[in-house]
């Protein structure tokens, strides 16, 4: 059977430091490697429906899911439904939603815990405020889309008609979830998100950590809600930022691209 990094290009991992600290990441006795998704395993589109991680890394974290002692898992804002149809159809992986909002921990075996959303009636009065707003300003911008979740809504704006509108629609739509007191708003990529939910991904990366208790965590993200997540890392761990955002992570690739690389080098590295 042919190894899925077998069909990968040579990994282009050029900068030393980075290298070095995969290196003694691959040597771990226990290692979590943990990745949002849009903007680092992929690329952003306009159907978001249709986005998949690219090759390089769906193909390396097949080979590490694979390994001893190696958990994979995709801390995203996208709902528990897409993460298990679009990035683990295989139920290999570690999954956290909506945030930190939603966990399937099933393949650590029966006694682990995993959770769904179960709103209050405050919160879901509250949810169903966001909603209306959302479906108001998406009427009022030509080819702006509603994103759904269990506990929140997200406004895009990467497929308008006129996308010289984008700055000013996002802003409303802020102004708009600002006004409902109690939401919880995360600017984006041109996507402007709420939630109900107090949950981050700080707390997802620290409910993996405590669940898995590895060694060394890999934590990679793009955006400024994994901020939360690469702070929780510690003198040992690994943290990536992908794209040019402002960041505390020590290190930094381009795009999903650049962190595919990074991702097939740790599986060489990881099979010795």
């Amino acid at each position: 059977m042919t190894n899925p990094t077998d069909e990968l290009p040579s990994p282009r991992v050029e900068d030393d430091a980075l290298l070095e600290h995969l290196r003694r990441a691959a040597g771990a006795e226990r290692l979590l490697v943990a990745l949002d998704f849009d903007g680092t395993l992929a690329y952003f589109t306009e159907d978001i429906a249709a986005s998949r991680a690219v090759d390089s890394a769906e193909a390396a974290l097949e080979t590490l899911a694979g390994l001893p002692n190696t958990w994979v898992a995709v801390i995203s804002g996208r709902t528990m439904d897409f993460l298990h149809s679009a990035v683990d159809p295989h139920r290999r992986m570690l999954l956290s939603g909506s945030h930190g909002g939603e966990y399937d921990l099933s393949i650590l075996g029966p006694e682990a815990t995993s959770s769904g959303i179960e709103l209050s009636s405050t919160q879901q009065t509250l949810l169903d405020q966001a909603v209306s707003a959302t479906r108001d300003l998406v009427d009022r911008h030509p080819g702006a889309v509603a994103e759904y979740k269990p506990g929140g809504v997200a406004f895009h704006t990467r497929t308008l008609e006129n996308l010289g509108d984008s700055d000013e629609a996002l802003a409303t739509m802020h102004a708009e979830f600002s006004a409902l007191e109690g939401l919880r708003i995360t600017p984006g990529e041109m996507v402007m998100e709420c939630s109900v939910l107090t949950s981050d991904k700080g707390q997802a990366v620290t409910a993996l950590i405590n669940a898995v208790q590895p060694d060394v965590t890999l934590f990679a993200g793009d955006d400024v809600t994994d901020e939360h997540g690469l702070a929780e890392l510690g003198p040992d761990d690994l943290g990536i930022k992908v794209g040019p955002k402002d960041t505390v992570a020590p290190y930094r690739v381009a795009d999903p691209d650049a962190m595919g690389a990074v991702l097939a080098q740790l599986a060489e590295l990881r099979q010795g």
